[in-house]
């Protein structure tokens, strides 16, 4: 298992696999400077590869304007994701999910109150992917 704790966020993957996994510590709020910090470090931890994720942000109590602009954009916040589950455990996390979940994205995401669900979906959209990419053109 590969696993790197910061400040805001913790990071788990198993070995060799594309599916990471993200959690938050208790009553994090989130500006600007802490999307950039979570960001970079997600960066670091995957290797800038591609991937699955699943995002525990049940602890997660705000998400400042500008730092949900930049968690939105392609080139930052979305960069290298294959399909994201997110995991909410409250109304003010599920609240957020779903702003994420709205978001305009090329990949699939969706919320879920258990990490097992999240686990489950994504597996599943893993598999959906991997088979259209086998399919000859």
């Amino acid at each position: 298992m590969n696993n790197e704790k910061h400040p805001l966020v913790d990071f788990y993957s198993e070995m060799n696999s594309d599916i990471l996994y993200a959690e938050f510590p208790n009553n994090l709020k989130i500006d600007l400077a802490a999307a950039r910090e979570i960001v970079a470090n997600r960066f670091d931890f995957a290797k800038d590869k591609p991937y699955y994720v699943i995002v525990d942000i049940s602890h997660v109590r705000k998400v400042s304007r500008e730092a949900k602009e930049y968690l939105q954009r392609p080139d930052t916040g979305l960069k290298n994701i294959l399909g994201a589950a997110f995991i909410a455990t409250n109304p003010v996390s599920a609240l957020i999910a779903n702003i994420f979940i709205k978001t305009p994205k090329d990949f699939q995401a969706k919320f879920f109150s258990t990490k097992e669900a999240a686990f489950e979906w994504i597996i599943q959209c893993r598999q959906i992917i991997n088979d259209r990419n086998l399919r000859p053109l």
